[in-house]
């Protein structure tokens, strides 16, 4: 059984492991000697340079080890094969996001340093401009990353506070004005007279809002209008985001806050996006014991309610 958990384990970790991480993982295991075992059966291969601390990863021999005789639980071997795919999954997400900008960003500095190209302001100020963008999207990118582990592991702090929901309407919509913009799409913005109270966390709830509203532009074609409504149900605060695109086809109405998983259908000349918006938008609402409501007709458009509890958290206490 040691020799199962360790080799679980190994499997688990993927990238390689210490002997104090890899007893970490499996309790009250000899982790040492189990590593010992593996590695005089072939299963393991040390990962480390002369003089750094040993780190052992599975070999193939190891692996098909694991997938035959885990346990002894064919249910165990289909969990850790679909980890294994959604790590893949994973690392091919952030690779292809990555590629871009930072290929724009290498190729940028490549010219800026090559005398011959750069011959006057106007030409550097474009590139040192496509320069700051790359490194923009990539920073965004990360912090989504970032973001949605810290929400999946419970690690995240909302800063709750009591404020107008029409306000963070308003403010959640001032960097998706050029954007609009940019396409002739209209903004809609349909908002209560007197004040909307809530106790959440502002910042979060923005960051939410945008999202749903970034994904509404990105999805409406040239001329559109997007709609934000911000509305009382029963105990909630609502806020509602309208597109007029063209709906969200049956076959990815499940995956919609699937990490990475982005539906076909966007507009022409839209930015394709990253597939965590969504996602952060949902964990930000569940960290409110709130929730986002989805409603879609093919070739009419789809709507999207971000609706939290007007008094915050239970756990919150009193605002």
């Amino acid at each position: 059984m040691p020799l199962a958990r360790a080799a679980a384990a190994l499997f688990l970790i993927g990238a390689g492991a210490t002997t104090a991480e890899l007893a970490e993982r499996v309790a009250a295991l000899d982790a040492r000697a189990a590593l010992t075992e593996l590695a005089a059966l072939g299963f393991v291969r040390v990962a480390a340079g002369e003089g750094a601390t040993a780190r052992y990863v599975l070999t193939q021999l190891g692996q098909r080890h694991v997938a035959t005789s885990l346990f002894g639980q064919p249910e165990a071997v289909a969990a850790h094969q679909e980890l294994e795919q959604l790590r893949s999954d994973l690392l091919s997400a952030i690779a292809h996001e990555l590629r871009t900008p930072l290929t724009a960003v290498r190729t940028s500095v490549g010219l800026l340093r090559d005398a011959t190209v750069v011959t006057d302001a106007a030409t550097q100020e474009r590139l040192l401009q496509a320069i700051a963008q790359g490194a923009e999207r990539m920073q965004r990118f990360v912090s989504d990353i970032l973001d949605i582990a810290g929400f999946r592991g419970g690690n995240v702090r909302l800063q709750l506070r009591r404020f107008d929901a029409r306000t963070l309407a308003r403010e959640a919509t001032e960097g998706l004005l050029p954007l609009l913009a940019a396409r002739g799409q209209l903004l809609d913005l349909a908002l209560p007279e007197t004040p909307l109270w809530v106790y959440g966390d502002h910042r979060r709830l923005e960051q939410a809002l945008v999202n749903l509203l970034s994904n509404a532009q990105r999805f409406s074609p040239d001329g559109a209008t997007v709609q934000l409504a911000v509305m009382r149900r029963g105990d909630d605060v609502v806020w509602s985001v309208t597109d007029h695109g063209p709906g969200i086809p049956t076959h990815d109405r499940g995956r919609l806050f699937e990490r990475f998983f982005t539906s076909g259908g966007g507009s022409p000349g839209a930015v394709s996006g990253t597939g965590l918006g969504l996602p952060i938008a949902l964990a930000i609402a569940q960290a409110h014991e709130g929730t986002i409501e989805v409603d879609s007709v093919a070739g009419q458009g789809s709507t999207f309610a971000l609706r939290v509890p007007a008094q915050g958290p239970t756990e919150a206490g009193e605002p």
